[in-house]
């Protein structure tokens, strides 16, 4: 029986090899530190048991640990026939469209958004069943000073913080299925640069909107809007696009020089802390420090306390 794996990859190291230089390294930068260092995929984007929660029984559950490996190991077969701008059958596909969607679930951004809803909820139950005790002892009149304080701290967002243990947002896996259904179902095609150095981060996928109108204030943007874009960095020439785009499916089209920094962007936005590249770069580094703070694709709209999601309580 093979020992478990302790040191668990939130960027699969297979992934991080094809943006390595050819001695075996590249750089990560930490917009955390607000340094850049030279590694290997081996030793970087790695947490100690970030999948594999403890049971009741007090051991380890590497359910998604082990799930998580079969994924990367087919998708490994299949990412030089991407790399050679060849059409995936729709089998070849579906299992990389796993990939990608597991990929989206596993990263620390969405481990930390999906355990911050869940921490929201909780408050919203809390204080709905709050609110529904303090209207039975206001319609008997036994409210007292200390329930009306309790109640004005509860509902006050600047009164106080809550903690929410980030396993919470291993939920996020329960959106990989259907995730892996609808990127299957799109368009796939293949953005190269040939003239400026593309990026990947502890966050590689994610979708924006790709032209049209300004959205509805109040409205989300789901991956099943008609206008969602993925773009996946296959290496530091090469992204792989999903749309909804008619046309263009398995075509090669050339990414200019300020789409591609525009690629680059949207990979610092959307990363929790990390970006990796292949060559220095200080523009790079730059990049990273200017959206120090990652963006949020869960939004609830309804105004909360400050959520801090921590790995243990």
């Amino acid at each position: 029986m093979s020992e478990r794996t302790k040191r668990q990859h939130v960027v699969p190291r297979f992934y991080l090899r094809y943006f390595t230089q050819p001695d075996g390294e590249l750089w990560t930068h930490d917009c955390v530190t607000g340094t850049a260092r030279r590694s290997t995929p081996e030793k970087t984007a790695y947490e100690t048991n970030i999948y594999t929660p403890t049971g009741e029984d007090g051991a380890r559950i590497d359910l998604i640990e082990d799930t998580l490996a079969k994924i990367e190991s087919q998708a490994a077969t299949i990412y030089p026939e991407l790399l050679a701008f060849r059409p995936l059958t729709p089998v070849a596909k579906l299992d990389f469209a796993a990939f990608l969607a597991t990929m989206f679930a596993r990263s620390p951004a969405q481990l930390r958004q999906f355990a911050q809803t869940m921490g929201q909820m909780a408050l919203w139950g809390s204080r709905h069943e709050m609110d529904r005790e303090f209207r039975q002892k206001e319609a008997r009149g036994d409210v007292s000073a200390a329930d009306e304080l309790i109640r004005k701290i509860l509902h006050d967002n600047e009164m106080f913080t809550m903690s929410v243990d980030r396993r919470v947002g291993l939920l996020a896996f329960e959106q990989a299925k259907p995730l892996m259904n609808i990127m299957a179902r799109m368009n796939w095609s293949y953005e190269i640069s040939e003239k400026q150095q593309l990026v990947t981060s502890d966050n590689p996928v994610f979708w924006v909107k790709g032209g049209g109108p300004p959205d509805l204030q109040g409205y989300g943007f789901g991956l099943g809007n008609r206008l969602a874009v993925i773009p996946f960095p296959l290496s530091p020439g090469v992204i792989l696009r999903l749309d909804w785009r008619p046309d263009g499916a398995w075509k090669k089209f050339k990414l200019e020089r300020q789409r591609a920094k525009l690629a680059n962007q949207y990979q610092a936005k959307h990363k929790e802390r990390l970006l990796f590249f292949r060559d220095s770069d200080q523009g790079l580094c730059n990049l990273g420090m200017k959206y120090q703070f990652p963006v949020n694709q869960i939004d609830v709209g309804v105004p909360s306390p400050m959520i801090d999601v921590v790995r243990k309580l």
